[in-house]
């Protein structure tokens, strides 16, 4: 039980779940609240005009219907999103063929 515990683990891309529970947390947050847990640097230090300011407003406003709304809180937004989709499928498709890569060379030996 424990090994095969270890061997999920081995194989869970940190990459890609790390993506995953940021989609999720935007998803899940209110958009419209006026605070929210902050990841930026800038901001923490006291800079306030950030380049990426609202974008993770923006891609939350997706996930709740309201693109025009995303749109104003972030142009790059959308395109943002459909980067992080595109590079979590990147990474699930690479580890599925190292997964099938290692039980060919299995089979094989």
């Amino acid at each position: 039980m424990f090994r095969k515990t270890i061997k999920i683990i081995e194989r869970i891309d940190f990459e890609v779940l790390f993506w995953l529970i940021a989609l999720l947390y935007l998803s899940v947050i209110n958009p419209y609240q006026t605070k929210h847990f902050e990841f930026c640097l800038f901001s923490l230090v006291g800079i306030e005009n950030c380049p990426g300011d609202g974008l993770g407003k923006s891609i939350s406003m997706i996930f709740h219907g309201n693109i025009i709304g995303s749109f104003n809180s972030h142009p790059l937004g959308i395109p943002a999103l459909i980067l992080i989709i595109r590079r979590i499928y990147q990474l699930i498709k690479i580890t599925t063929n190292k997964i099938k890569t290692n039980k060919m060379e299995a089979i094989n030996d």
